[in-house]
């Protein structure tokens, strides 16, 4: 997932000061996303334009209105105006105001808010962590505010702590397992990364570590599809849910499994020297990004600069200047001339068409028609 589609969370990027080297965008970006079936966008692709959503077709479903607007989430999206936070309907309705400091999304019914979180606006340290606890979706505080530290709800559990004392908690605020923890990646297919100091686990539901205690890298991982990507030593590998090695770590890195097929970075036998830019620039690389099926065989051959994991039936690729994207067989799906394109959700991919000053990007659907732009990249 490319950042451009990728709203990363106020919570999360709070949590970045508390991990230097691990809280990069990647970090965020590398969790499996909720699929929504509205868009935000802005009014006329302008930076400084006021945000609404459009749906598949192209219509603006909600009106630009909004200083800040962040995806649906079952039902209701978090949005900002003249400073003050809002949840919305798909109708574009206020259900109510959030009079708290941090708002995140709604999961599972209850969303995490804070209050007193204080940061310092010179290097984003968090100075003062306030107090985390729950609201329901009519706005009702139901879990108290009295955590350090709260996460969303996944698969019915949610990660929380009180200063060095980490755990995670079921709907009633119950303690389910106690566990030291700084951060985690949240609940997948049963099983939950937790990041403490500079380590990375993987435990059950039931508290029970099952795999072997990592090094966090650039990105990190949950499981997708029954395996999930770990680095050791230097090189990416996949582990099962039973925490065994089922693809021995040998790639430079590795994208999730998604539609039965991950991409893989490897290192080419030759450069790879892309053609000469009208500036006179040339780019290459040795590094090349192919796709592995569940066994670990190579099955559409290393050969991109950049690769997406599969989404909708197709995988957005980017090579060279240009962006297009493949099928599960190699294939190229001719969707238009793009610089680049980011992978379709709800529908919708977000494209660019030339470069520099000529940059000029919108939505295409997954026939290539441009429902939204195209604007004026700035």
């Amino acid at each position: 997932m490319l950042i451009e589609r990728t709203i990363v969370s106020r919570h999360c990027v709070g949590l970045i000061v508390m991990l230097p080297c691990l809280f990069a965008c990647q970090f965020c970006f590398a969790q499996p996303q909720a699929k929504n079936e509205f868009t935000i966008v802005q009014q006329d692709g302008r930076n400084n334009g006021k945000y609404g959503f459009i749906d598949r077709t192209g219509k603006v479903v909600v009106p630009f209105q909004f200083d800040h607007a962040w995806d649906f989430s079952e039902g209701l999206a978090q949005v900002e105006l003249k400073s003050r936070k809002y949840f919305i309907d798909t109708t574009g309705r206020t259900v109510f105001e959030a009079k708290f400091d941090e708002v995140e999304n709604f999961s599972e019914g209850l969303c995490a808010v804070n209050r007193g979180q204080k940061i310092d606006q010179n290097n984003g340290v968090v100075t003062n962590p306030g107090r985390w606890g729950y609201i329901d979706k009519t706005g009702k505080l139901v879990i108290p505010l009295k955590y350090t530290h709260a996460e969303n709800f996944s698969e019915g559990l949610a990660a929380i702590s009180n200063g060095d004392k980490g755990a995670f908690i079921d709907h009633d605020a119950k303690i389910v397992f106690e566990v030291p923890l700084r951060v985690t990646l949240d609940f997948h297919e049963g099983i939950v990364g937790i990041f403490y100091l500079t380590n990375l686990a993987y435990f059950d539901r039931t508290g029970k570590q099952i795999s072997p205690t990592l090094k966090y890298g650039t990105k990190n991982h949950s499981f997708s599809e029954g395996l999930v990507p770990v680095e050791i030593n230097g090189k990416t590998g996949f582990m099962d849910r039973s925490g065994k090695l089922v693809i021995a770590p040998q790639f430079e890195e590795a994208g999730d499994f998604s539609e039965g097929l991950a991409p893989v970075k490897v290192r080419g036998e030759f450069m790879t020297r892309c053609p000469r830019e009208p500036s006179g620039y040339r780019d290459s690389f040795r590094m090349i990004w192919g796709y592995i099926d569940k066994t670990g065989k190579m099955v559409i051959p290393a050969q991109y600069a950049w690769a997406e994991p599969f989404s909708e039936g197709l995988a957005a690729i980017n090579h060279c200047g240009e962006g297009f994207f493949i099928d599960k067989t190699g294939k190229k799906i001719a969707l238009g001339n793009y610089s680049h394109v980011s992978p379709f959700v709800a529908g919708l991919s977000r494209v660019y068409v030339g470069t520099n000053e000529e940059r000029m990007w919108g939505y295409i659907n997954r026939t290539g028609k441009i429902v939204w732009g195209p604007f004026k990249y700035l």
